[in-house]
């Protein structure tokens, strides 16, 4: 799983793409997982012809593994979003998640 400082291309987000394909998931179930509370906020952007996408902050990468780790040990969407609130994953300020 590759969890660069810039992104993709240099950019300071990720698609939904991107996070599913680094996480080994569907790109529904990164937005399920949004919707959920377990990811950090996306913001929306409406591409025209395109339709709209979301970009998600470079440390998603890290907190969907994070997630994906804990649905697979058996934790629920609530017991995740309480691990959350008690600050069990932090970003760090290069993508990645602090330890400790």
């Amino acid at each position: 799983m590759s969890d660069d400082t810039s992104g993709a291309s240099g950019r300071p987000w990720r698609t939904t793409a991107e996070i599913a394909e680094a996480v080994g998931v569907d790109a529904s179930t990164i937005t399920r997982w949004g919707r959920e509370g377990v990811m950090p906020k996306s913001t929306i952007v409406h591409g025209g012809r395109r339709g709209r996408s979301a970009r998600w902050p470079l440390h998603s990468v890290s907190q969907a593994a994070w997630v994906q780790s804990l649905l697979e040990n058996g934790f629920s969407f609530e017991e995740i979003r309480s691990k959350l609130a008690a600050g069990e994953f932090k970003p760090s300020s290069d993508g990645g998640q602090k330890t400790g």
